[in-house]
């Protein structure tokens, strides 16, 4: 997909460019035309000049608004792909049962839309050897939102504030905002980087 859009991309600026040669090589033409043969030149002949003129920048001004379309759809998709690589990452990062699963299974799980190094820093195997005093550690997510920021190059930066609930025994907690900041490389689809920011309000 992605390699089709760049080659609609590369197919409309090129005609863009074929177009205002075109365009150039037309006004031109018309004006040497005119200073050389000023006495022959009708009216029905200047009518047909326009005519082309109006043609042609027409035909420039939808070729580029078609490329701008494309640029827009492309950079939608990318921010499209990032929310649901958030969504599938910390959909695994809290929905999370002690006794159900581990580290290196949830490690395998992401592996699609993370680097290693975020799997691994998010889920380190040593932490499976962990007990808590107060009981199974469970939780879930409730809902999130992933808000872009700015994109530099092949890299989309983003706020995830995630809503979940854990437990640990008989205790309970609710978090409605908890925010991380994570990198995304569109190229790769994949987050590669991911900080943690921490809670926000009570």
């Amino acid at each position: 997909m992605a390699f089709k859009q760049k080659i609609m991309i590369l197919g409309t600026g090129f005609a863009c460019g074929v177009i205002l040669v075109l365009l150039i090589v037309v006004v031109f033409f018309n004006g040497g035309h005119k200073n050389r043969t000023s006495e022959a030149t009708t009216p029905k002949i200047e009518e047909a000049h326009q005519k082309e003129i109006s043609s042609l920048k027409q035909e420039l001004s939808e070729a580029e608004n078609a490329l701008k379309r494309a640029q827009i759809g492309q950079e939608k998709q990318k921010i499209s792909e990032l929310q649901n690589a958030a969504q599938s990452l910390f959909k695994v990062y809290y929905d999370y049962d002690q006794h159900l699963k581990n580290n290196k299974e949830r490690q395998q799980e992401v592996k699609g839309v993370v680097s290693s190094k975020v799997a691994r820093q998010l889920f380190p195997l040593e932490a499976d050897q962990l007990k808590s005093d107060y009981g199974t550690i469970q939780s879930y997510l409730n809902h999130l939102n992933v808000y872009v920021q700015v994109q530099m190059d092949a890299t989309l930066t983003a706020f995830v504030d995630c809503d979940y609930t854990a437990s640990a025994g008989q205790l309970t907690s609710h978090v409605s905002h908890y925010i991380f900041q994570v990198t995304y490389d569109t190229n790769a689809k994949k987050i590669t980087a991911v900080t943690e920011l921490g809670k926000v309000g009570k």
